[in-house]
């Protein structure tokens, strides 16, 4: 079956329209698609900002960490040679008049210096 040339025609002339409108499509959902791609990137922008605050407020936490355990150390060194002090009879334990005779030596020793 031949196909005549006044009906072929038209078709020829169809196909430039629907490419057209493949392409206006296409634009569409490049533009759509770019504005979801800066959403996203705004989303990840402040994504890394919280990362970024987060991993700052962890370096001060183990900043305070570390100086508090330094602190904790110097204090049981302290309570030891105090507790070494107070034990008078050299058992290792600390009872109440051992503790109340180390309290009021160290008072005594305080009021004893003058100021100055």
């Amino acid at each position: 079956m031949a196909v005549s040339k006044s009906k072929a025609a038209p078709k020829a002339k169809a196909a430039p329209k629907a490419e057209a409108d493949k392409c206006a499509e296409c634009c569409a959902k490049i533009v759509s698609l770019e504005k979801e791609v800066n959403e996203l990137k705004s989303q990840l922008a402040g994504l890394l900002d919280g990362i970024n605050a987060a991993a700052k407020i962890k370096a001060e936490l183990d900043e305070a960490k570390s100086k508090l355990g330094a602190e904790v150390s110097e204090l049981k060194e302290k309570a030891k040679s105090w507790k070494e002090k107070a034990d008078t009879n050299n058992d290792g334990k600390l009872d109440f008049e051992e503790i109340y005779s180390y309290v009021w030596r160290r008072l005594k020793s305080r009021n004893s210096k003058p100021h100055g």
